[in-house]
């Protein structure tokens, strides 16, 4: 605008209110005194950000034309621009200009709409003048934590008008070289930065982040709270993304937790076809898939990697052959798991699903007593069934007696140690859940002066007594939870041809009695029977026990013949052990003697 023309609507508006002369910033400068005093329009920070520059375009149009409402507060103004796609996870698009984001968007992501919905709810609650809000991406290596960020970064980044900012947080010495970053040429480009000292840049890159502009600091790899409390902006319009194993963060850092668990089956069956999904199309290929996806336990990065092999031999290796594969060994020692991809991940961790879960298992130190009863407690937990398991069991396992204080204390930070490095999850009633690929990874990392074979041991004894309690209560309730784990310590123990196999398939056959599951009651009696008889002839008590039982279940079934020659059998062992006047005859006597009064009362209903 020429110099007389500005002139003339000074004159004519020296007030400024009706807005004669609309000053526009376009790049960063000082104004002349006679428009410094006048409200600009600042496009300066819109360069390579539509979002931006659309919402100051709007504020100018109105400003022309009266009649229209001028926005005021961007974050606003974004929630209405944005309506029509609120609901819906928006697609990748640009970043801000002045972003420093070292990872690109990974155009194998599946899934995970709903968390990161719930990211956006958390993130960008309340307004842009407010201490911004922080959440966290948790849960176990793996998981896709990390991955999950990038793609929010992607998809929402453009709605932080100020920039996107990633920040690697695992080594601590490294942040304030990040931070200053930020404020670099790769980053906001502040003037006269590089001649600063670091000190000083760290101050002008927090003075910025703490103006009320809206932007996004992901801090990637966080488990120290006193970290986020250092490095989060105290004011302003910043949120704060953390991604993190740890999953117990202090509540006066107002942390909104977003935990992550593995894939829905749909899902995770979508990416590992992502390279070839006209094996979808094929039944048995499908079959496969489902079955692939059980055995890795959905865990995204063992099906990513299972995946890519899959691409990569997909004219040479069918899904039922690499199903094969995985079943002949440990899943984690398969190759595809281990070194098969060779190039750097979207997220550039490593590509191994057994060195990810090391990274973890090494911070624990065998020297410090809490982090010793954390390894045992790990291993133990491994010879669970891959469900979640009572904590008062794992503990009873490793011969803690929660009664004890100083015990229940050390019980409790181990386990705090377990969850906060991503090895064991915690679920809000306390129960504890070990993921099956983790479980593979405990059986082959024992701690010191705990041996393999110990554990089955003491972990099959810890189940059986306690199934052994809760039938006696007459209450199958408690123990019907449990029952996925009595099941897996029963089998086992019966692999390794133990003698408590017996007792454990007798405990878990009297529960499923008292439920009426009488087929599978029967099986269990019928193996226990094999059992007592293969380990102490055909005509011990031990025998006389299981025969009266399978008697019982027998009955039950209808098959009253040979339920009685069951109670006919146990009466004549049990005679010959203890003789006629023991009480195990009495009870022998007592089922045979009420058996035809039962057999009438049940026909009768």
């Amino acid at each position: 605008m020429a110099p007389f023309e500005v002139y003339v609507a000074i004159f004519h508006d020296p007030s400024a209110d009706d807005r004669k002369l609309i000053p526009i910033v376009h790049t960063p400068c000082e104004l002349p005194d006679e428009i410094a005093i006048r409200q600009c329009i600042d496009f300066s920070d819109t360069h390579g950000d539509p979002l931006s520059y659309e919402f100051r375009l709007q504020q100018l149009v109105a400003d022309l034309d009266p009649s229209r409402e001028r926005p005021a507060d961007f974050e606003l103004w974004v929630g209405q621009y944005e309506s029509e796609e609120s609901e819906a996870v928006p697609p990748v698009r640009a970043l801000p200009l002045g972003s420093v984001m070292p990872l690109r968007a990974n155009p194998h992501f599946v899934g995970r709409e709903d968390e990161l919905q719930e990211l956006e709810r958390h993130l960008r609650a309340g307004s842009t003048t407010a201490i911004g809000q922080v959440a966290a991406a948790t849960g176990l290596g793996g998981i896709g934590k990390t991955q999950l960020a990038v793609e929010y970064a992607h998809r929402y980044g453009r709605r932080y008008a100020g920039g996107v900012f990633w920040l690697d947080m695992q080594d601590s010495e490294a942040i304030p070289s990040q931070v200053a970053r930020c404020g670099g040429p790769e980053g906001m480009d502040l003037q006269a930065f590089e001649r600063l000292s670091l000190k000083e840049q760290l101050g002008h890159v927090k003075r910025k982040w703490e103006r009320a502009i809206p932007r996004l600091l992901i801090f990637d790899n966080v488990d120290d709270s006193n970290v986020v409390n250092e490095w989060r902006p105290v004011t302003g319009g910043c949120r704060v993304l953390i991604t993190s194993r740890r999953t117990d963060w202090p509540s006066g850092l107002g942390i909104e937790e977003v935990r992550l668990s593995t894939l829905p089956r749909e899902k995770a069956i979508e990416l590992l076809c992502k390279g070839r999904p006209e094996a979808l199309e094929d039944e048995e290929e499908s079959k496969a898939a489902n079955a692939i996806c059980k055995t890795l336990g959905d865990l995204p990065l063992a099906v990513a990697l299972a995946g890519a092999y899959l691409e990569a031999y997909r004219h040479d290796v069918t899904l039922p052959q690499y199903l094969e594969e995985l079943q002949a060994q440990p899943v984690l020692e398969n190759p595809t798991l281990v070194d098969f991809v060779q190039d750097p991940s979207p997220t550039d961790h490593v590509q191994s699903v057994a060195a990810t879960f090391e990274t973890s298992y090494r911070r624990l130190d065998p020297g410090d007593a809490t982090d010793l009863l954390a390894m045992k407690l790990f291993h133990l937990a491994s010879h669970f069934a891959p469900v979640s398991m009572r904590r008062d069991l794992l503990f009873a396992s490793a011969g803690l007696d929660p009664e004890v204080e100083d015990e229940r204390r050390l019980a409790a930070g181990a386990v705090e140690r377990l969850t906060r490095l991503g090895l064991i999850e915690e679920e809000a009633e306390g129960r504890l859940l070990l993921h099956r690929l983790l479980g593979e990874f405990a059986r082959n990392h024992s701690a010191p002066g705990q041996g393999e074979e110990e554990a089955w041991e003491t972990v099959a004894g810890t189940i059986g007594q306690f199934a052994f309690q809760e039938n006696e209560s007459g209450l199958p309730a408690t123990l019907a939870r449990e029952l996925v784990h009595l099941r897996r310590l029963a089998a086992e123990a019966e692999k390794r041809e133990w003698e408590k196999a017996g007792t454990l398939l007798n405990s878990l056959g009297f529960h499923l009695r008292a439920v009426a599951e009488f087929r599978g009651a029967q099986e269990c009696y019928e193996r226990a029977l094999r059992m007592a008889e293969a380990a102490y002839g055909e005509d011990h008590p031990t025998v006389a026990i299981r025969v009266n039982n399978l008697g019982l279940v027998l009955h039950d079934l209808g098959d009253l013949k040979a339920a009685r020659e069951c109670f006919e059998r146990a009466l004549r062992i049990d005679e010959q052990a203890y003789g006629a006047e023991h009480p195990e005859v009495a009870t022998d006597v007592n089922n045979l003697e009420t058996w035809p009064k039962s057999v009438m009362m049940n026909h009768f209903l």
